[in-house]
């Protein structure tokens, strides 16, 4: 550990660069309070990049004219002080290290420089799917509206019913959880925007497909929202800046004048047969699928994109093909967030009343869940 006295100055500078916490690359620790009291203290440490003796770690001809140097110097805790110039000091190397401030000090301008305006209610919606709950880890979600934006709250707003006993096999589940988005999305959501607490959501969905259109209906395109989607490779709630080719397309119908029936099969393509056998006949059928569909299917916001206008340009022409119909059946296999997306982009006045239908594996049946009008 160094001797060398560091001065008032440049100890403030350090501070105000790495605003109180850990430079080590994952830690990030506060150093201003004690982790397990909370007691306001000081734990910080001013360590050497180059060591302030050429027999120190990483010392060299340098050492005496850095000894003071702020660009020479990181602020850690004494966990990650010890484990440079001890046991890891072979592993950290100059380079290394220098990456490592640069990284932390870089992120911490860019997070006090993102303007007020630029704040965002970070909305979590994760009813139970089958027997498991989502789970939401709040750092997960902030890191991924930063740098753009920074949330409004310390905490997500969570808008599903907590340690609820109901499941998708019982009819009670899905009113309860219908009444559950409607009341939650008012109380916690639409008056934050009403009250000015923020005039943007970011919305990060998981659950089922009905309940997700319900909610995009709620938190419809009158408000600034935007939906997120959860990748599974690699493990993200950020949109992937990727070049995919994956056109999502809409499948019109070979008859228009029958009963009209959605299909959006972009996390599936099962579905589509299953419909068309189950319902050709009778059914004039829709399809909004893409060239791969799967479970990771939707990759960029691009591609979201792509999706909203697809899925606006379908329901204009189901409603141009089909004046008379009482409502349109639609039967998904999509990612959460195109689910959200077709909610939020529906006309309650324009369009038809949508019926939501949701598949059981175990029976192998698609059942009738919800109707919006």
């Amino acid at each position: 550990m160094s001797k060398t006295h560091i001065n008032i100055n440049v100890r403030r500078e350090l501070w105000f660069a790495a605003h109180g916490r850990c430079e080590f690359r994952g830690c990030n620790k506060r150093l201003d309070v004690n982790g397990i009291t909370m007691d306001k203290c000081n734990i910080s440490n001013y360590a050497h990049i180059i060591g302030d003796s050429e027999d120190g770690p990483r010392g060299d001809s340098r050492s005496k004219e850095l000894a003071k140097d702020p660009s020479n110097l990181m602020l850690l805790c004494p966990e990650c002080h010890k484990l440079i110039d001890h046991e890891g000091v072979e592993k950290y190397s100059e380079e290394l290290l220098r990456a490592m401030k640069k990284e932390h000090e870089d992120r911490i301008w860019m997070a006090t420089a993102i303007q007020p305006e630029n704040k965002s209610l970070v909305v979590a919606y994760g009813p139970k799917i089958g027997k498991d709950v989502p789970y939401f880890q709040k750092e997960e979600l902030h890191n991924a509206i930063f740098p753009d934006r920074y949330p409004a709250t310390l905490d997500p707003v969570e808008i599903q019913m907590k340690n609820s006993v109901l499941d998708e096999g019982d009819p009670d589940y899905w009113l309860i959880e219908k009444l559950q988005i409607d009341k939650l999305c008012a109380d916690k959501v639409l008056k934050a925007i009403e009250n000015g607490i923020t005039a943007h959501v970011s919305l990060f969905p998981l659950g089922p497909q009905p309940l997700l259109v319900k909610l995009g209906t709620v938190l419809n395109d009158k408000y600034h929202v935007r939906v997120y989607q959860m990748h599974r490779i690699p493990r993200t709630w950020r949109w992937l800046d990727e070049d995919v080719k994956n056109d999502i397309r809409l499948e019109k119908p070979i008859v228009e004048g029958k009963n009209p029936v959605l299909v959006i099969a972009l996390s599936a393509k099962a579905i589509k047969e299953r419909i068309i056998r189950r319902l050709g006949e009778k059914a004039s059928i829709w399809v909004i699928t893409c060239d791969e569909p799967g479970n990771d299917m939707m990759r960029s916001e691009e591609q979201f994109h792509q999706f909203n206008r697809v899925a606006r340009a379908t329901m204009d022409a189901i409603k141009t093909a089909h004046p008379q119909a009482d409502n349109l059946k639609i039967f998904m296999a999509a990612p959460a967030s195109c689910a959200v997306e077709l909610g939020r982009i529906r006309m309650p006045k324009a369009d038809l009343p949508w019926v939501l239908f949701d598949y059981r594996a175990e029976t192998d049946e698609d059942i009738e869940i919800l109707t919006i009008k």
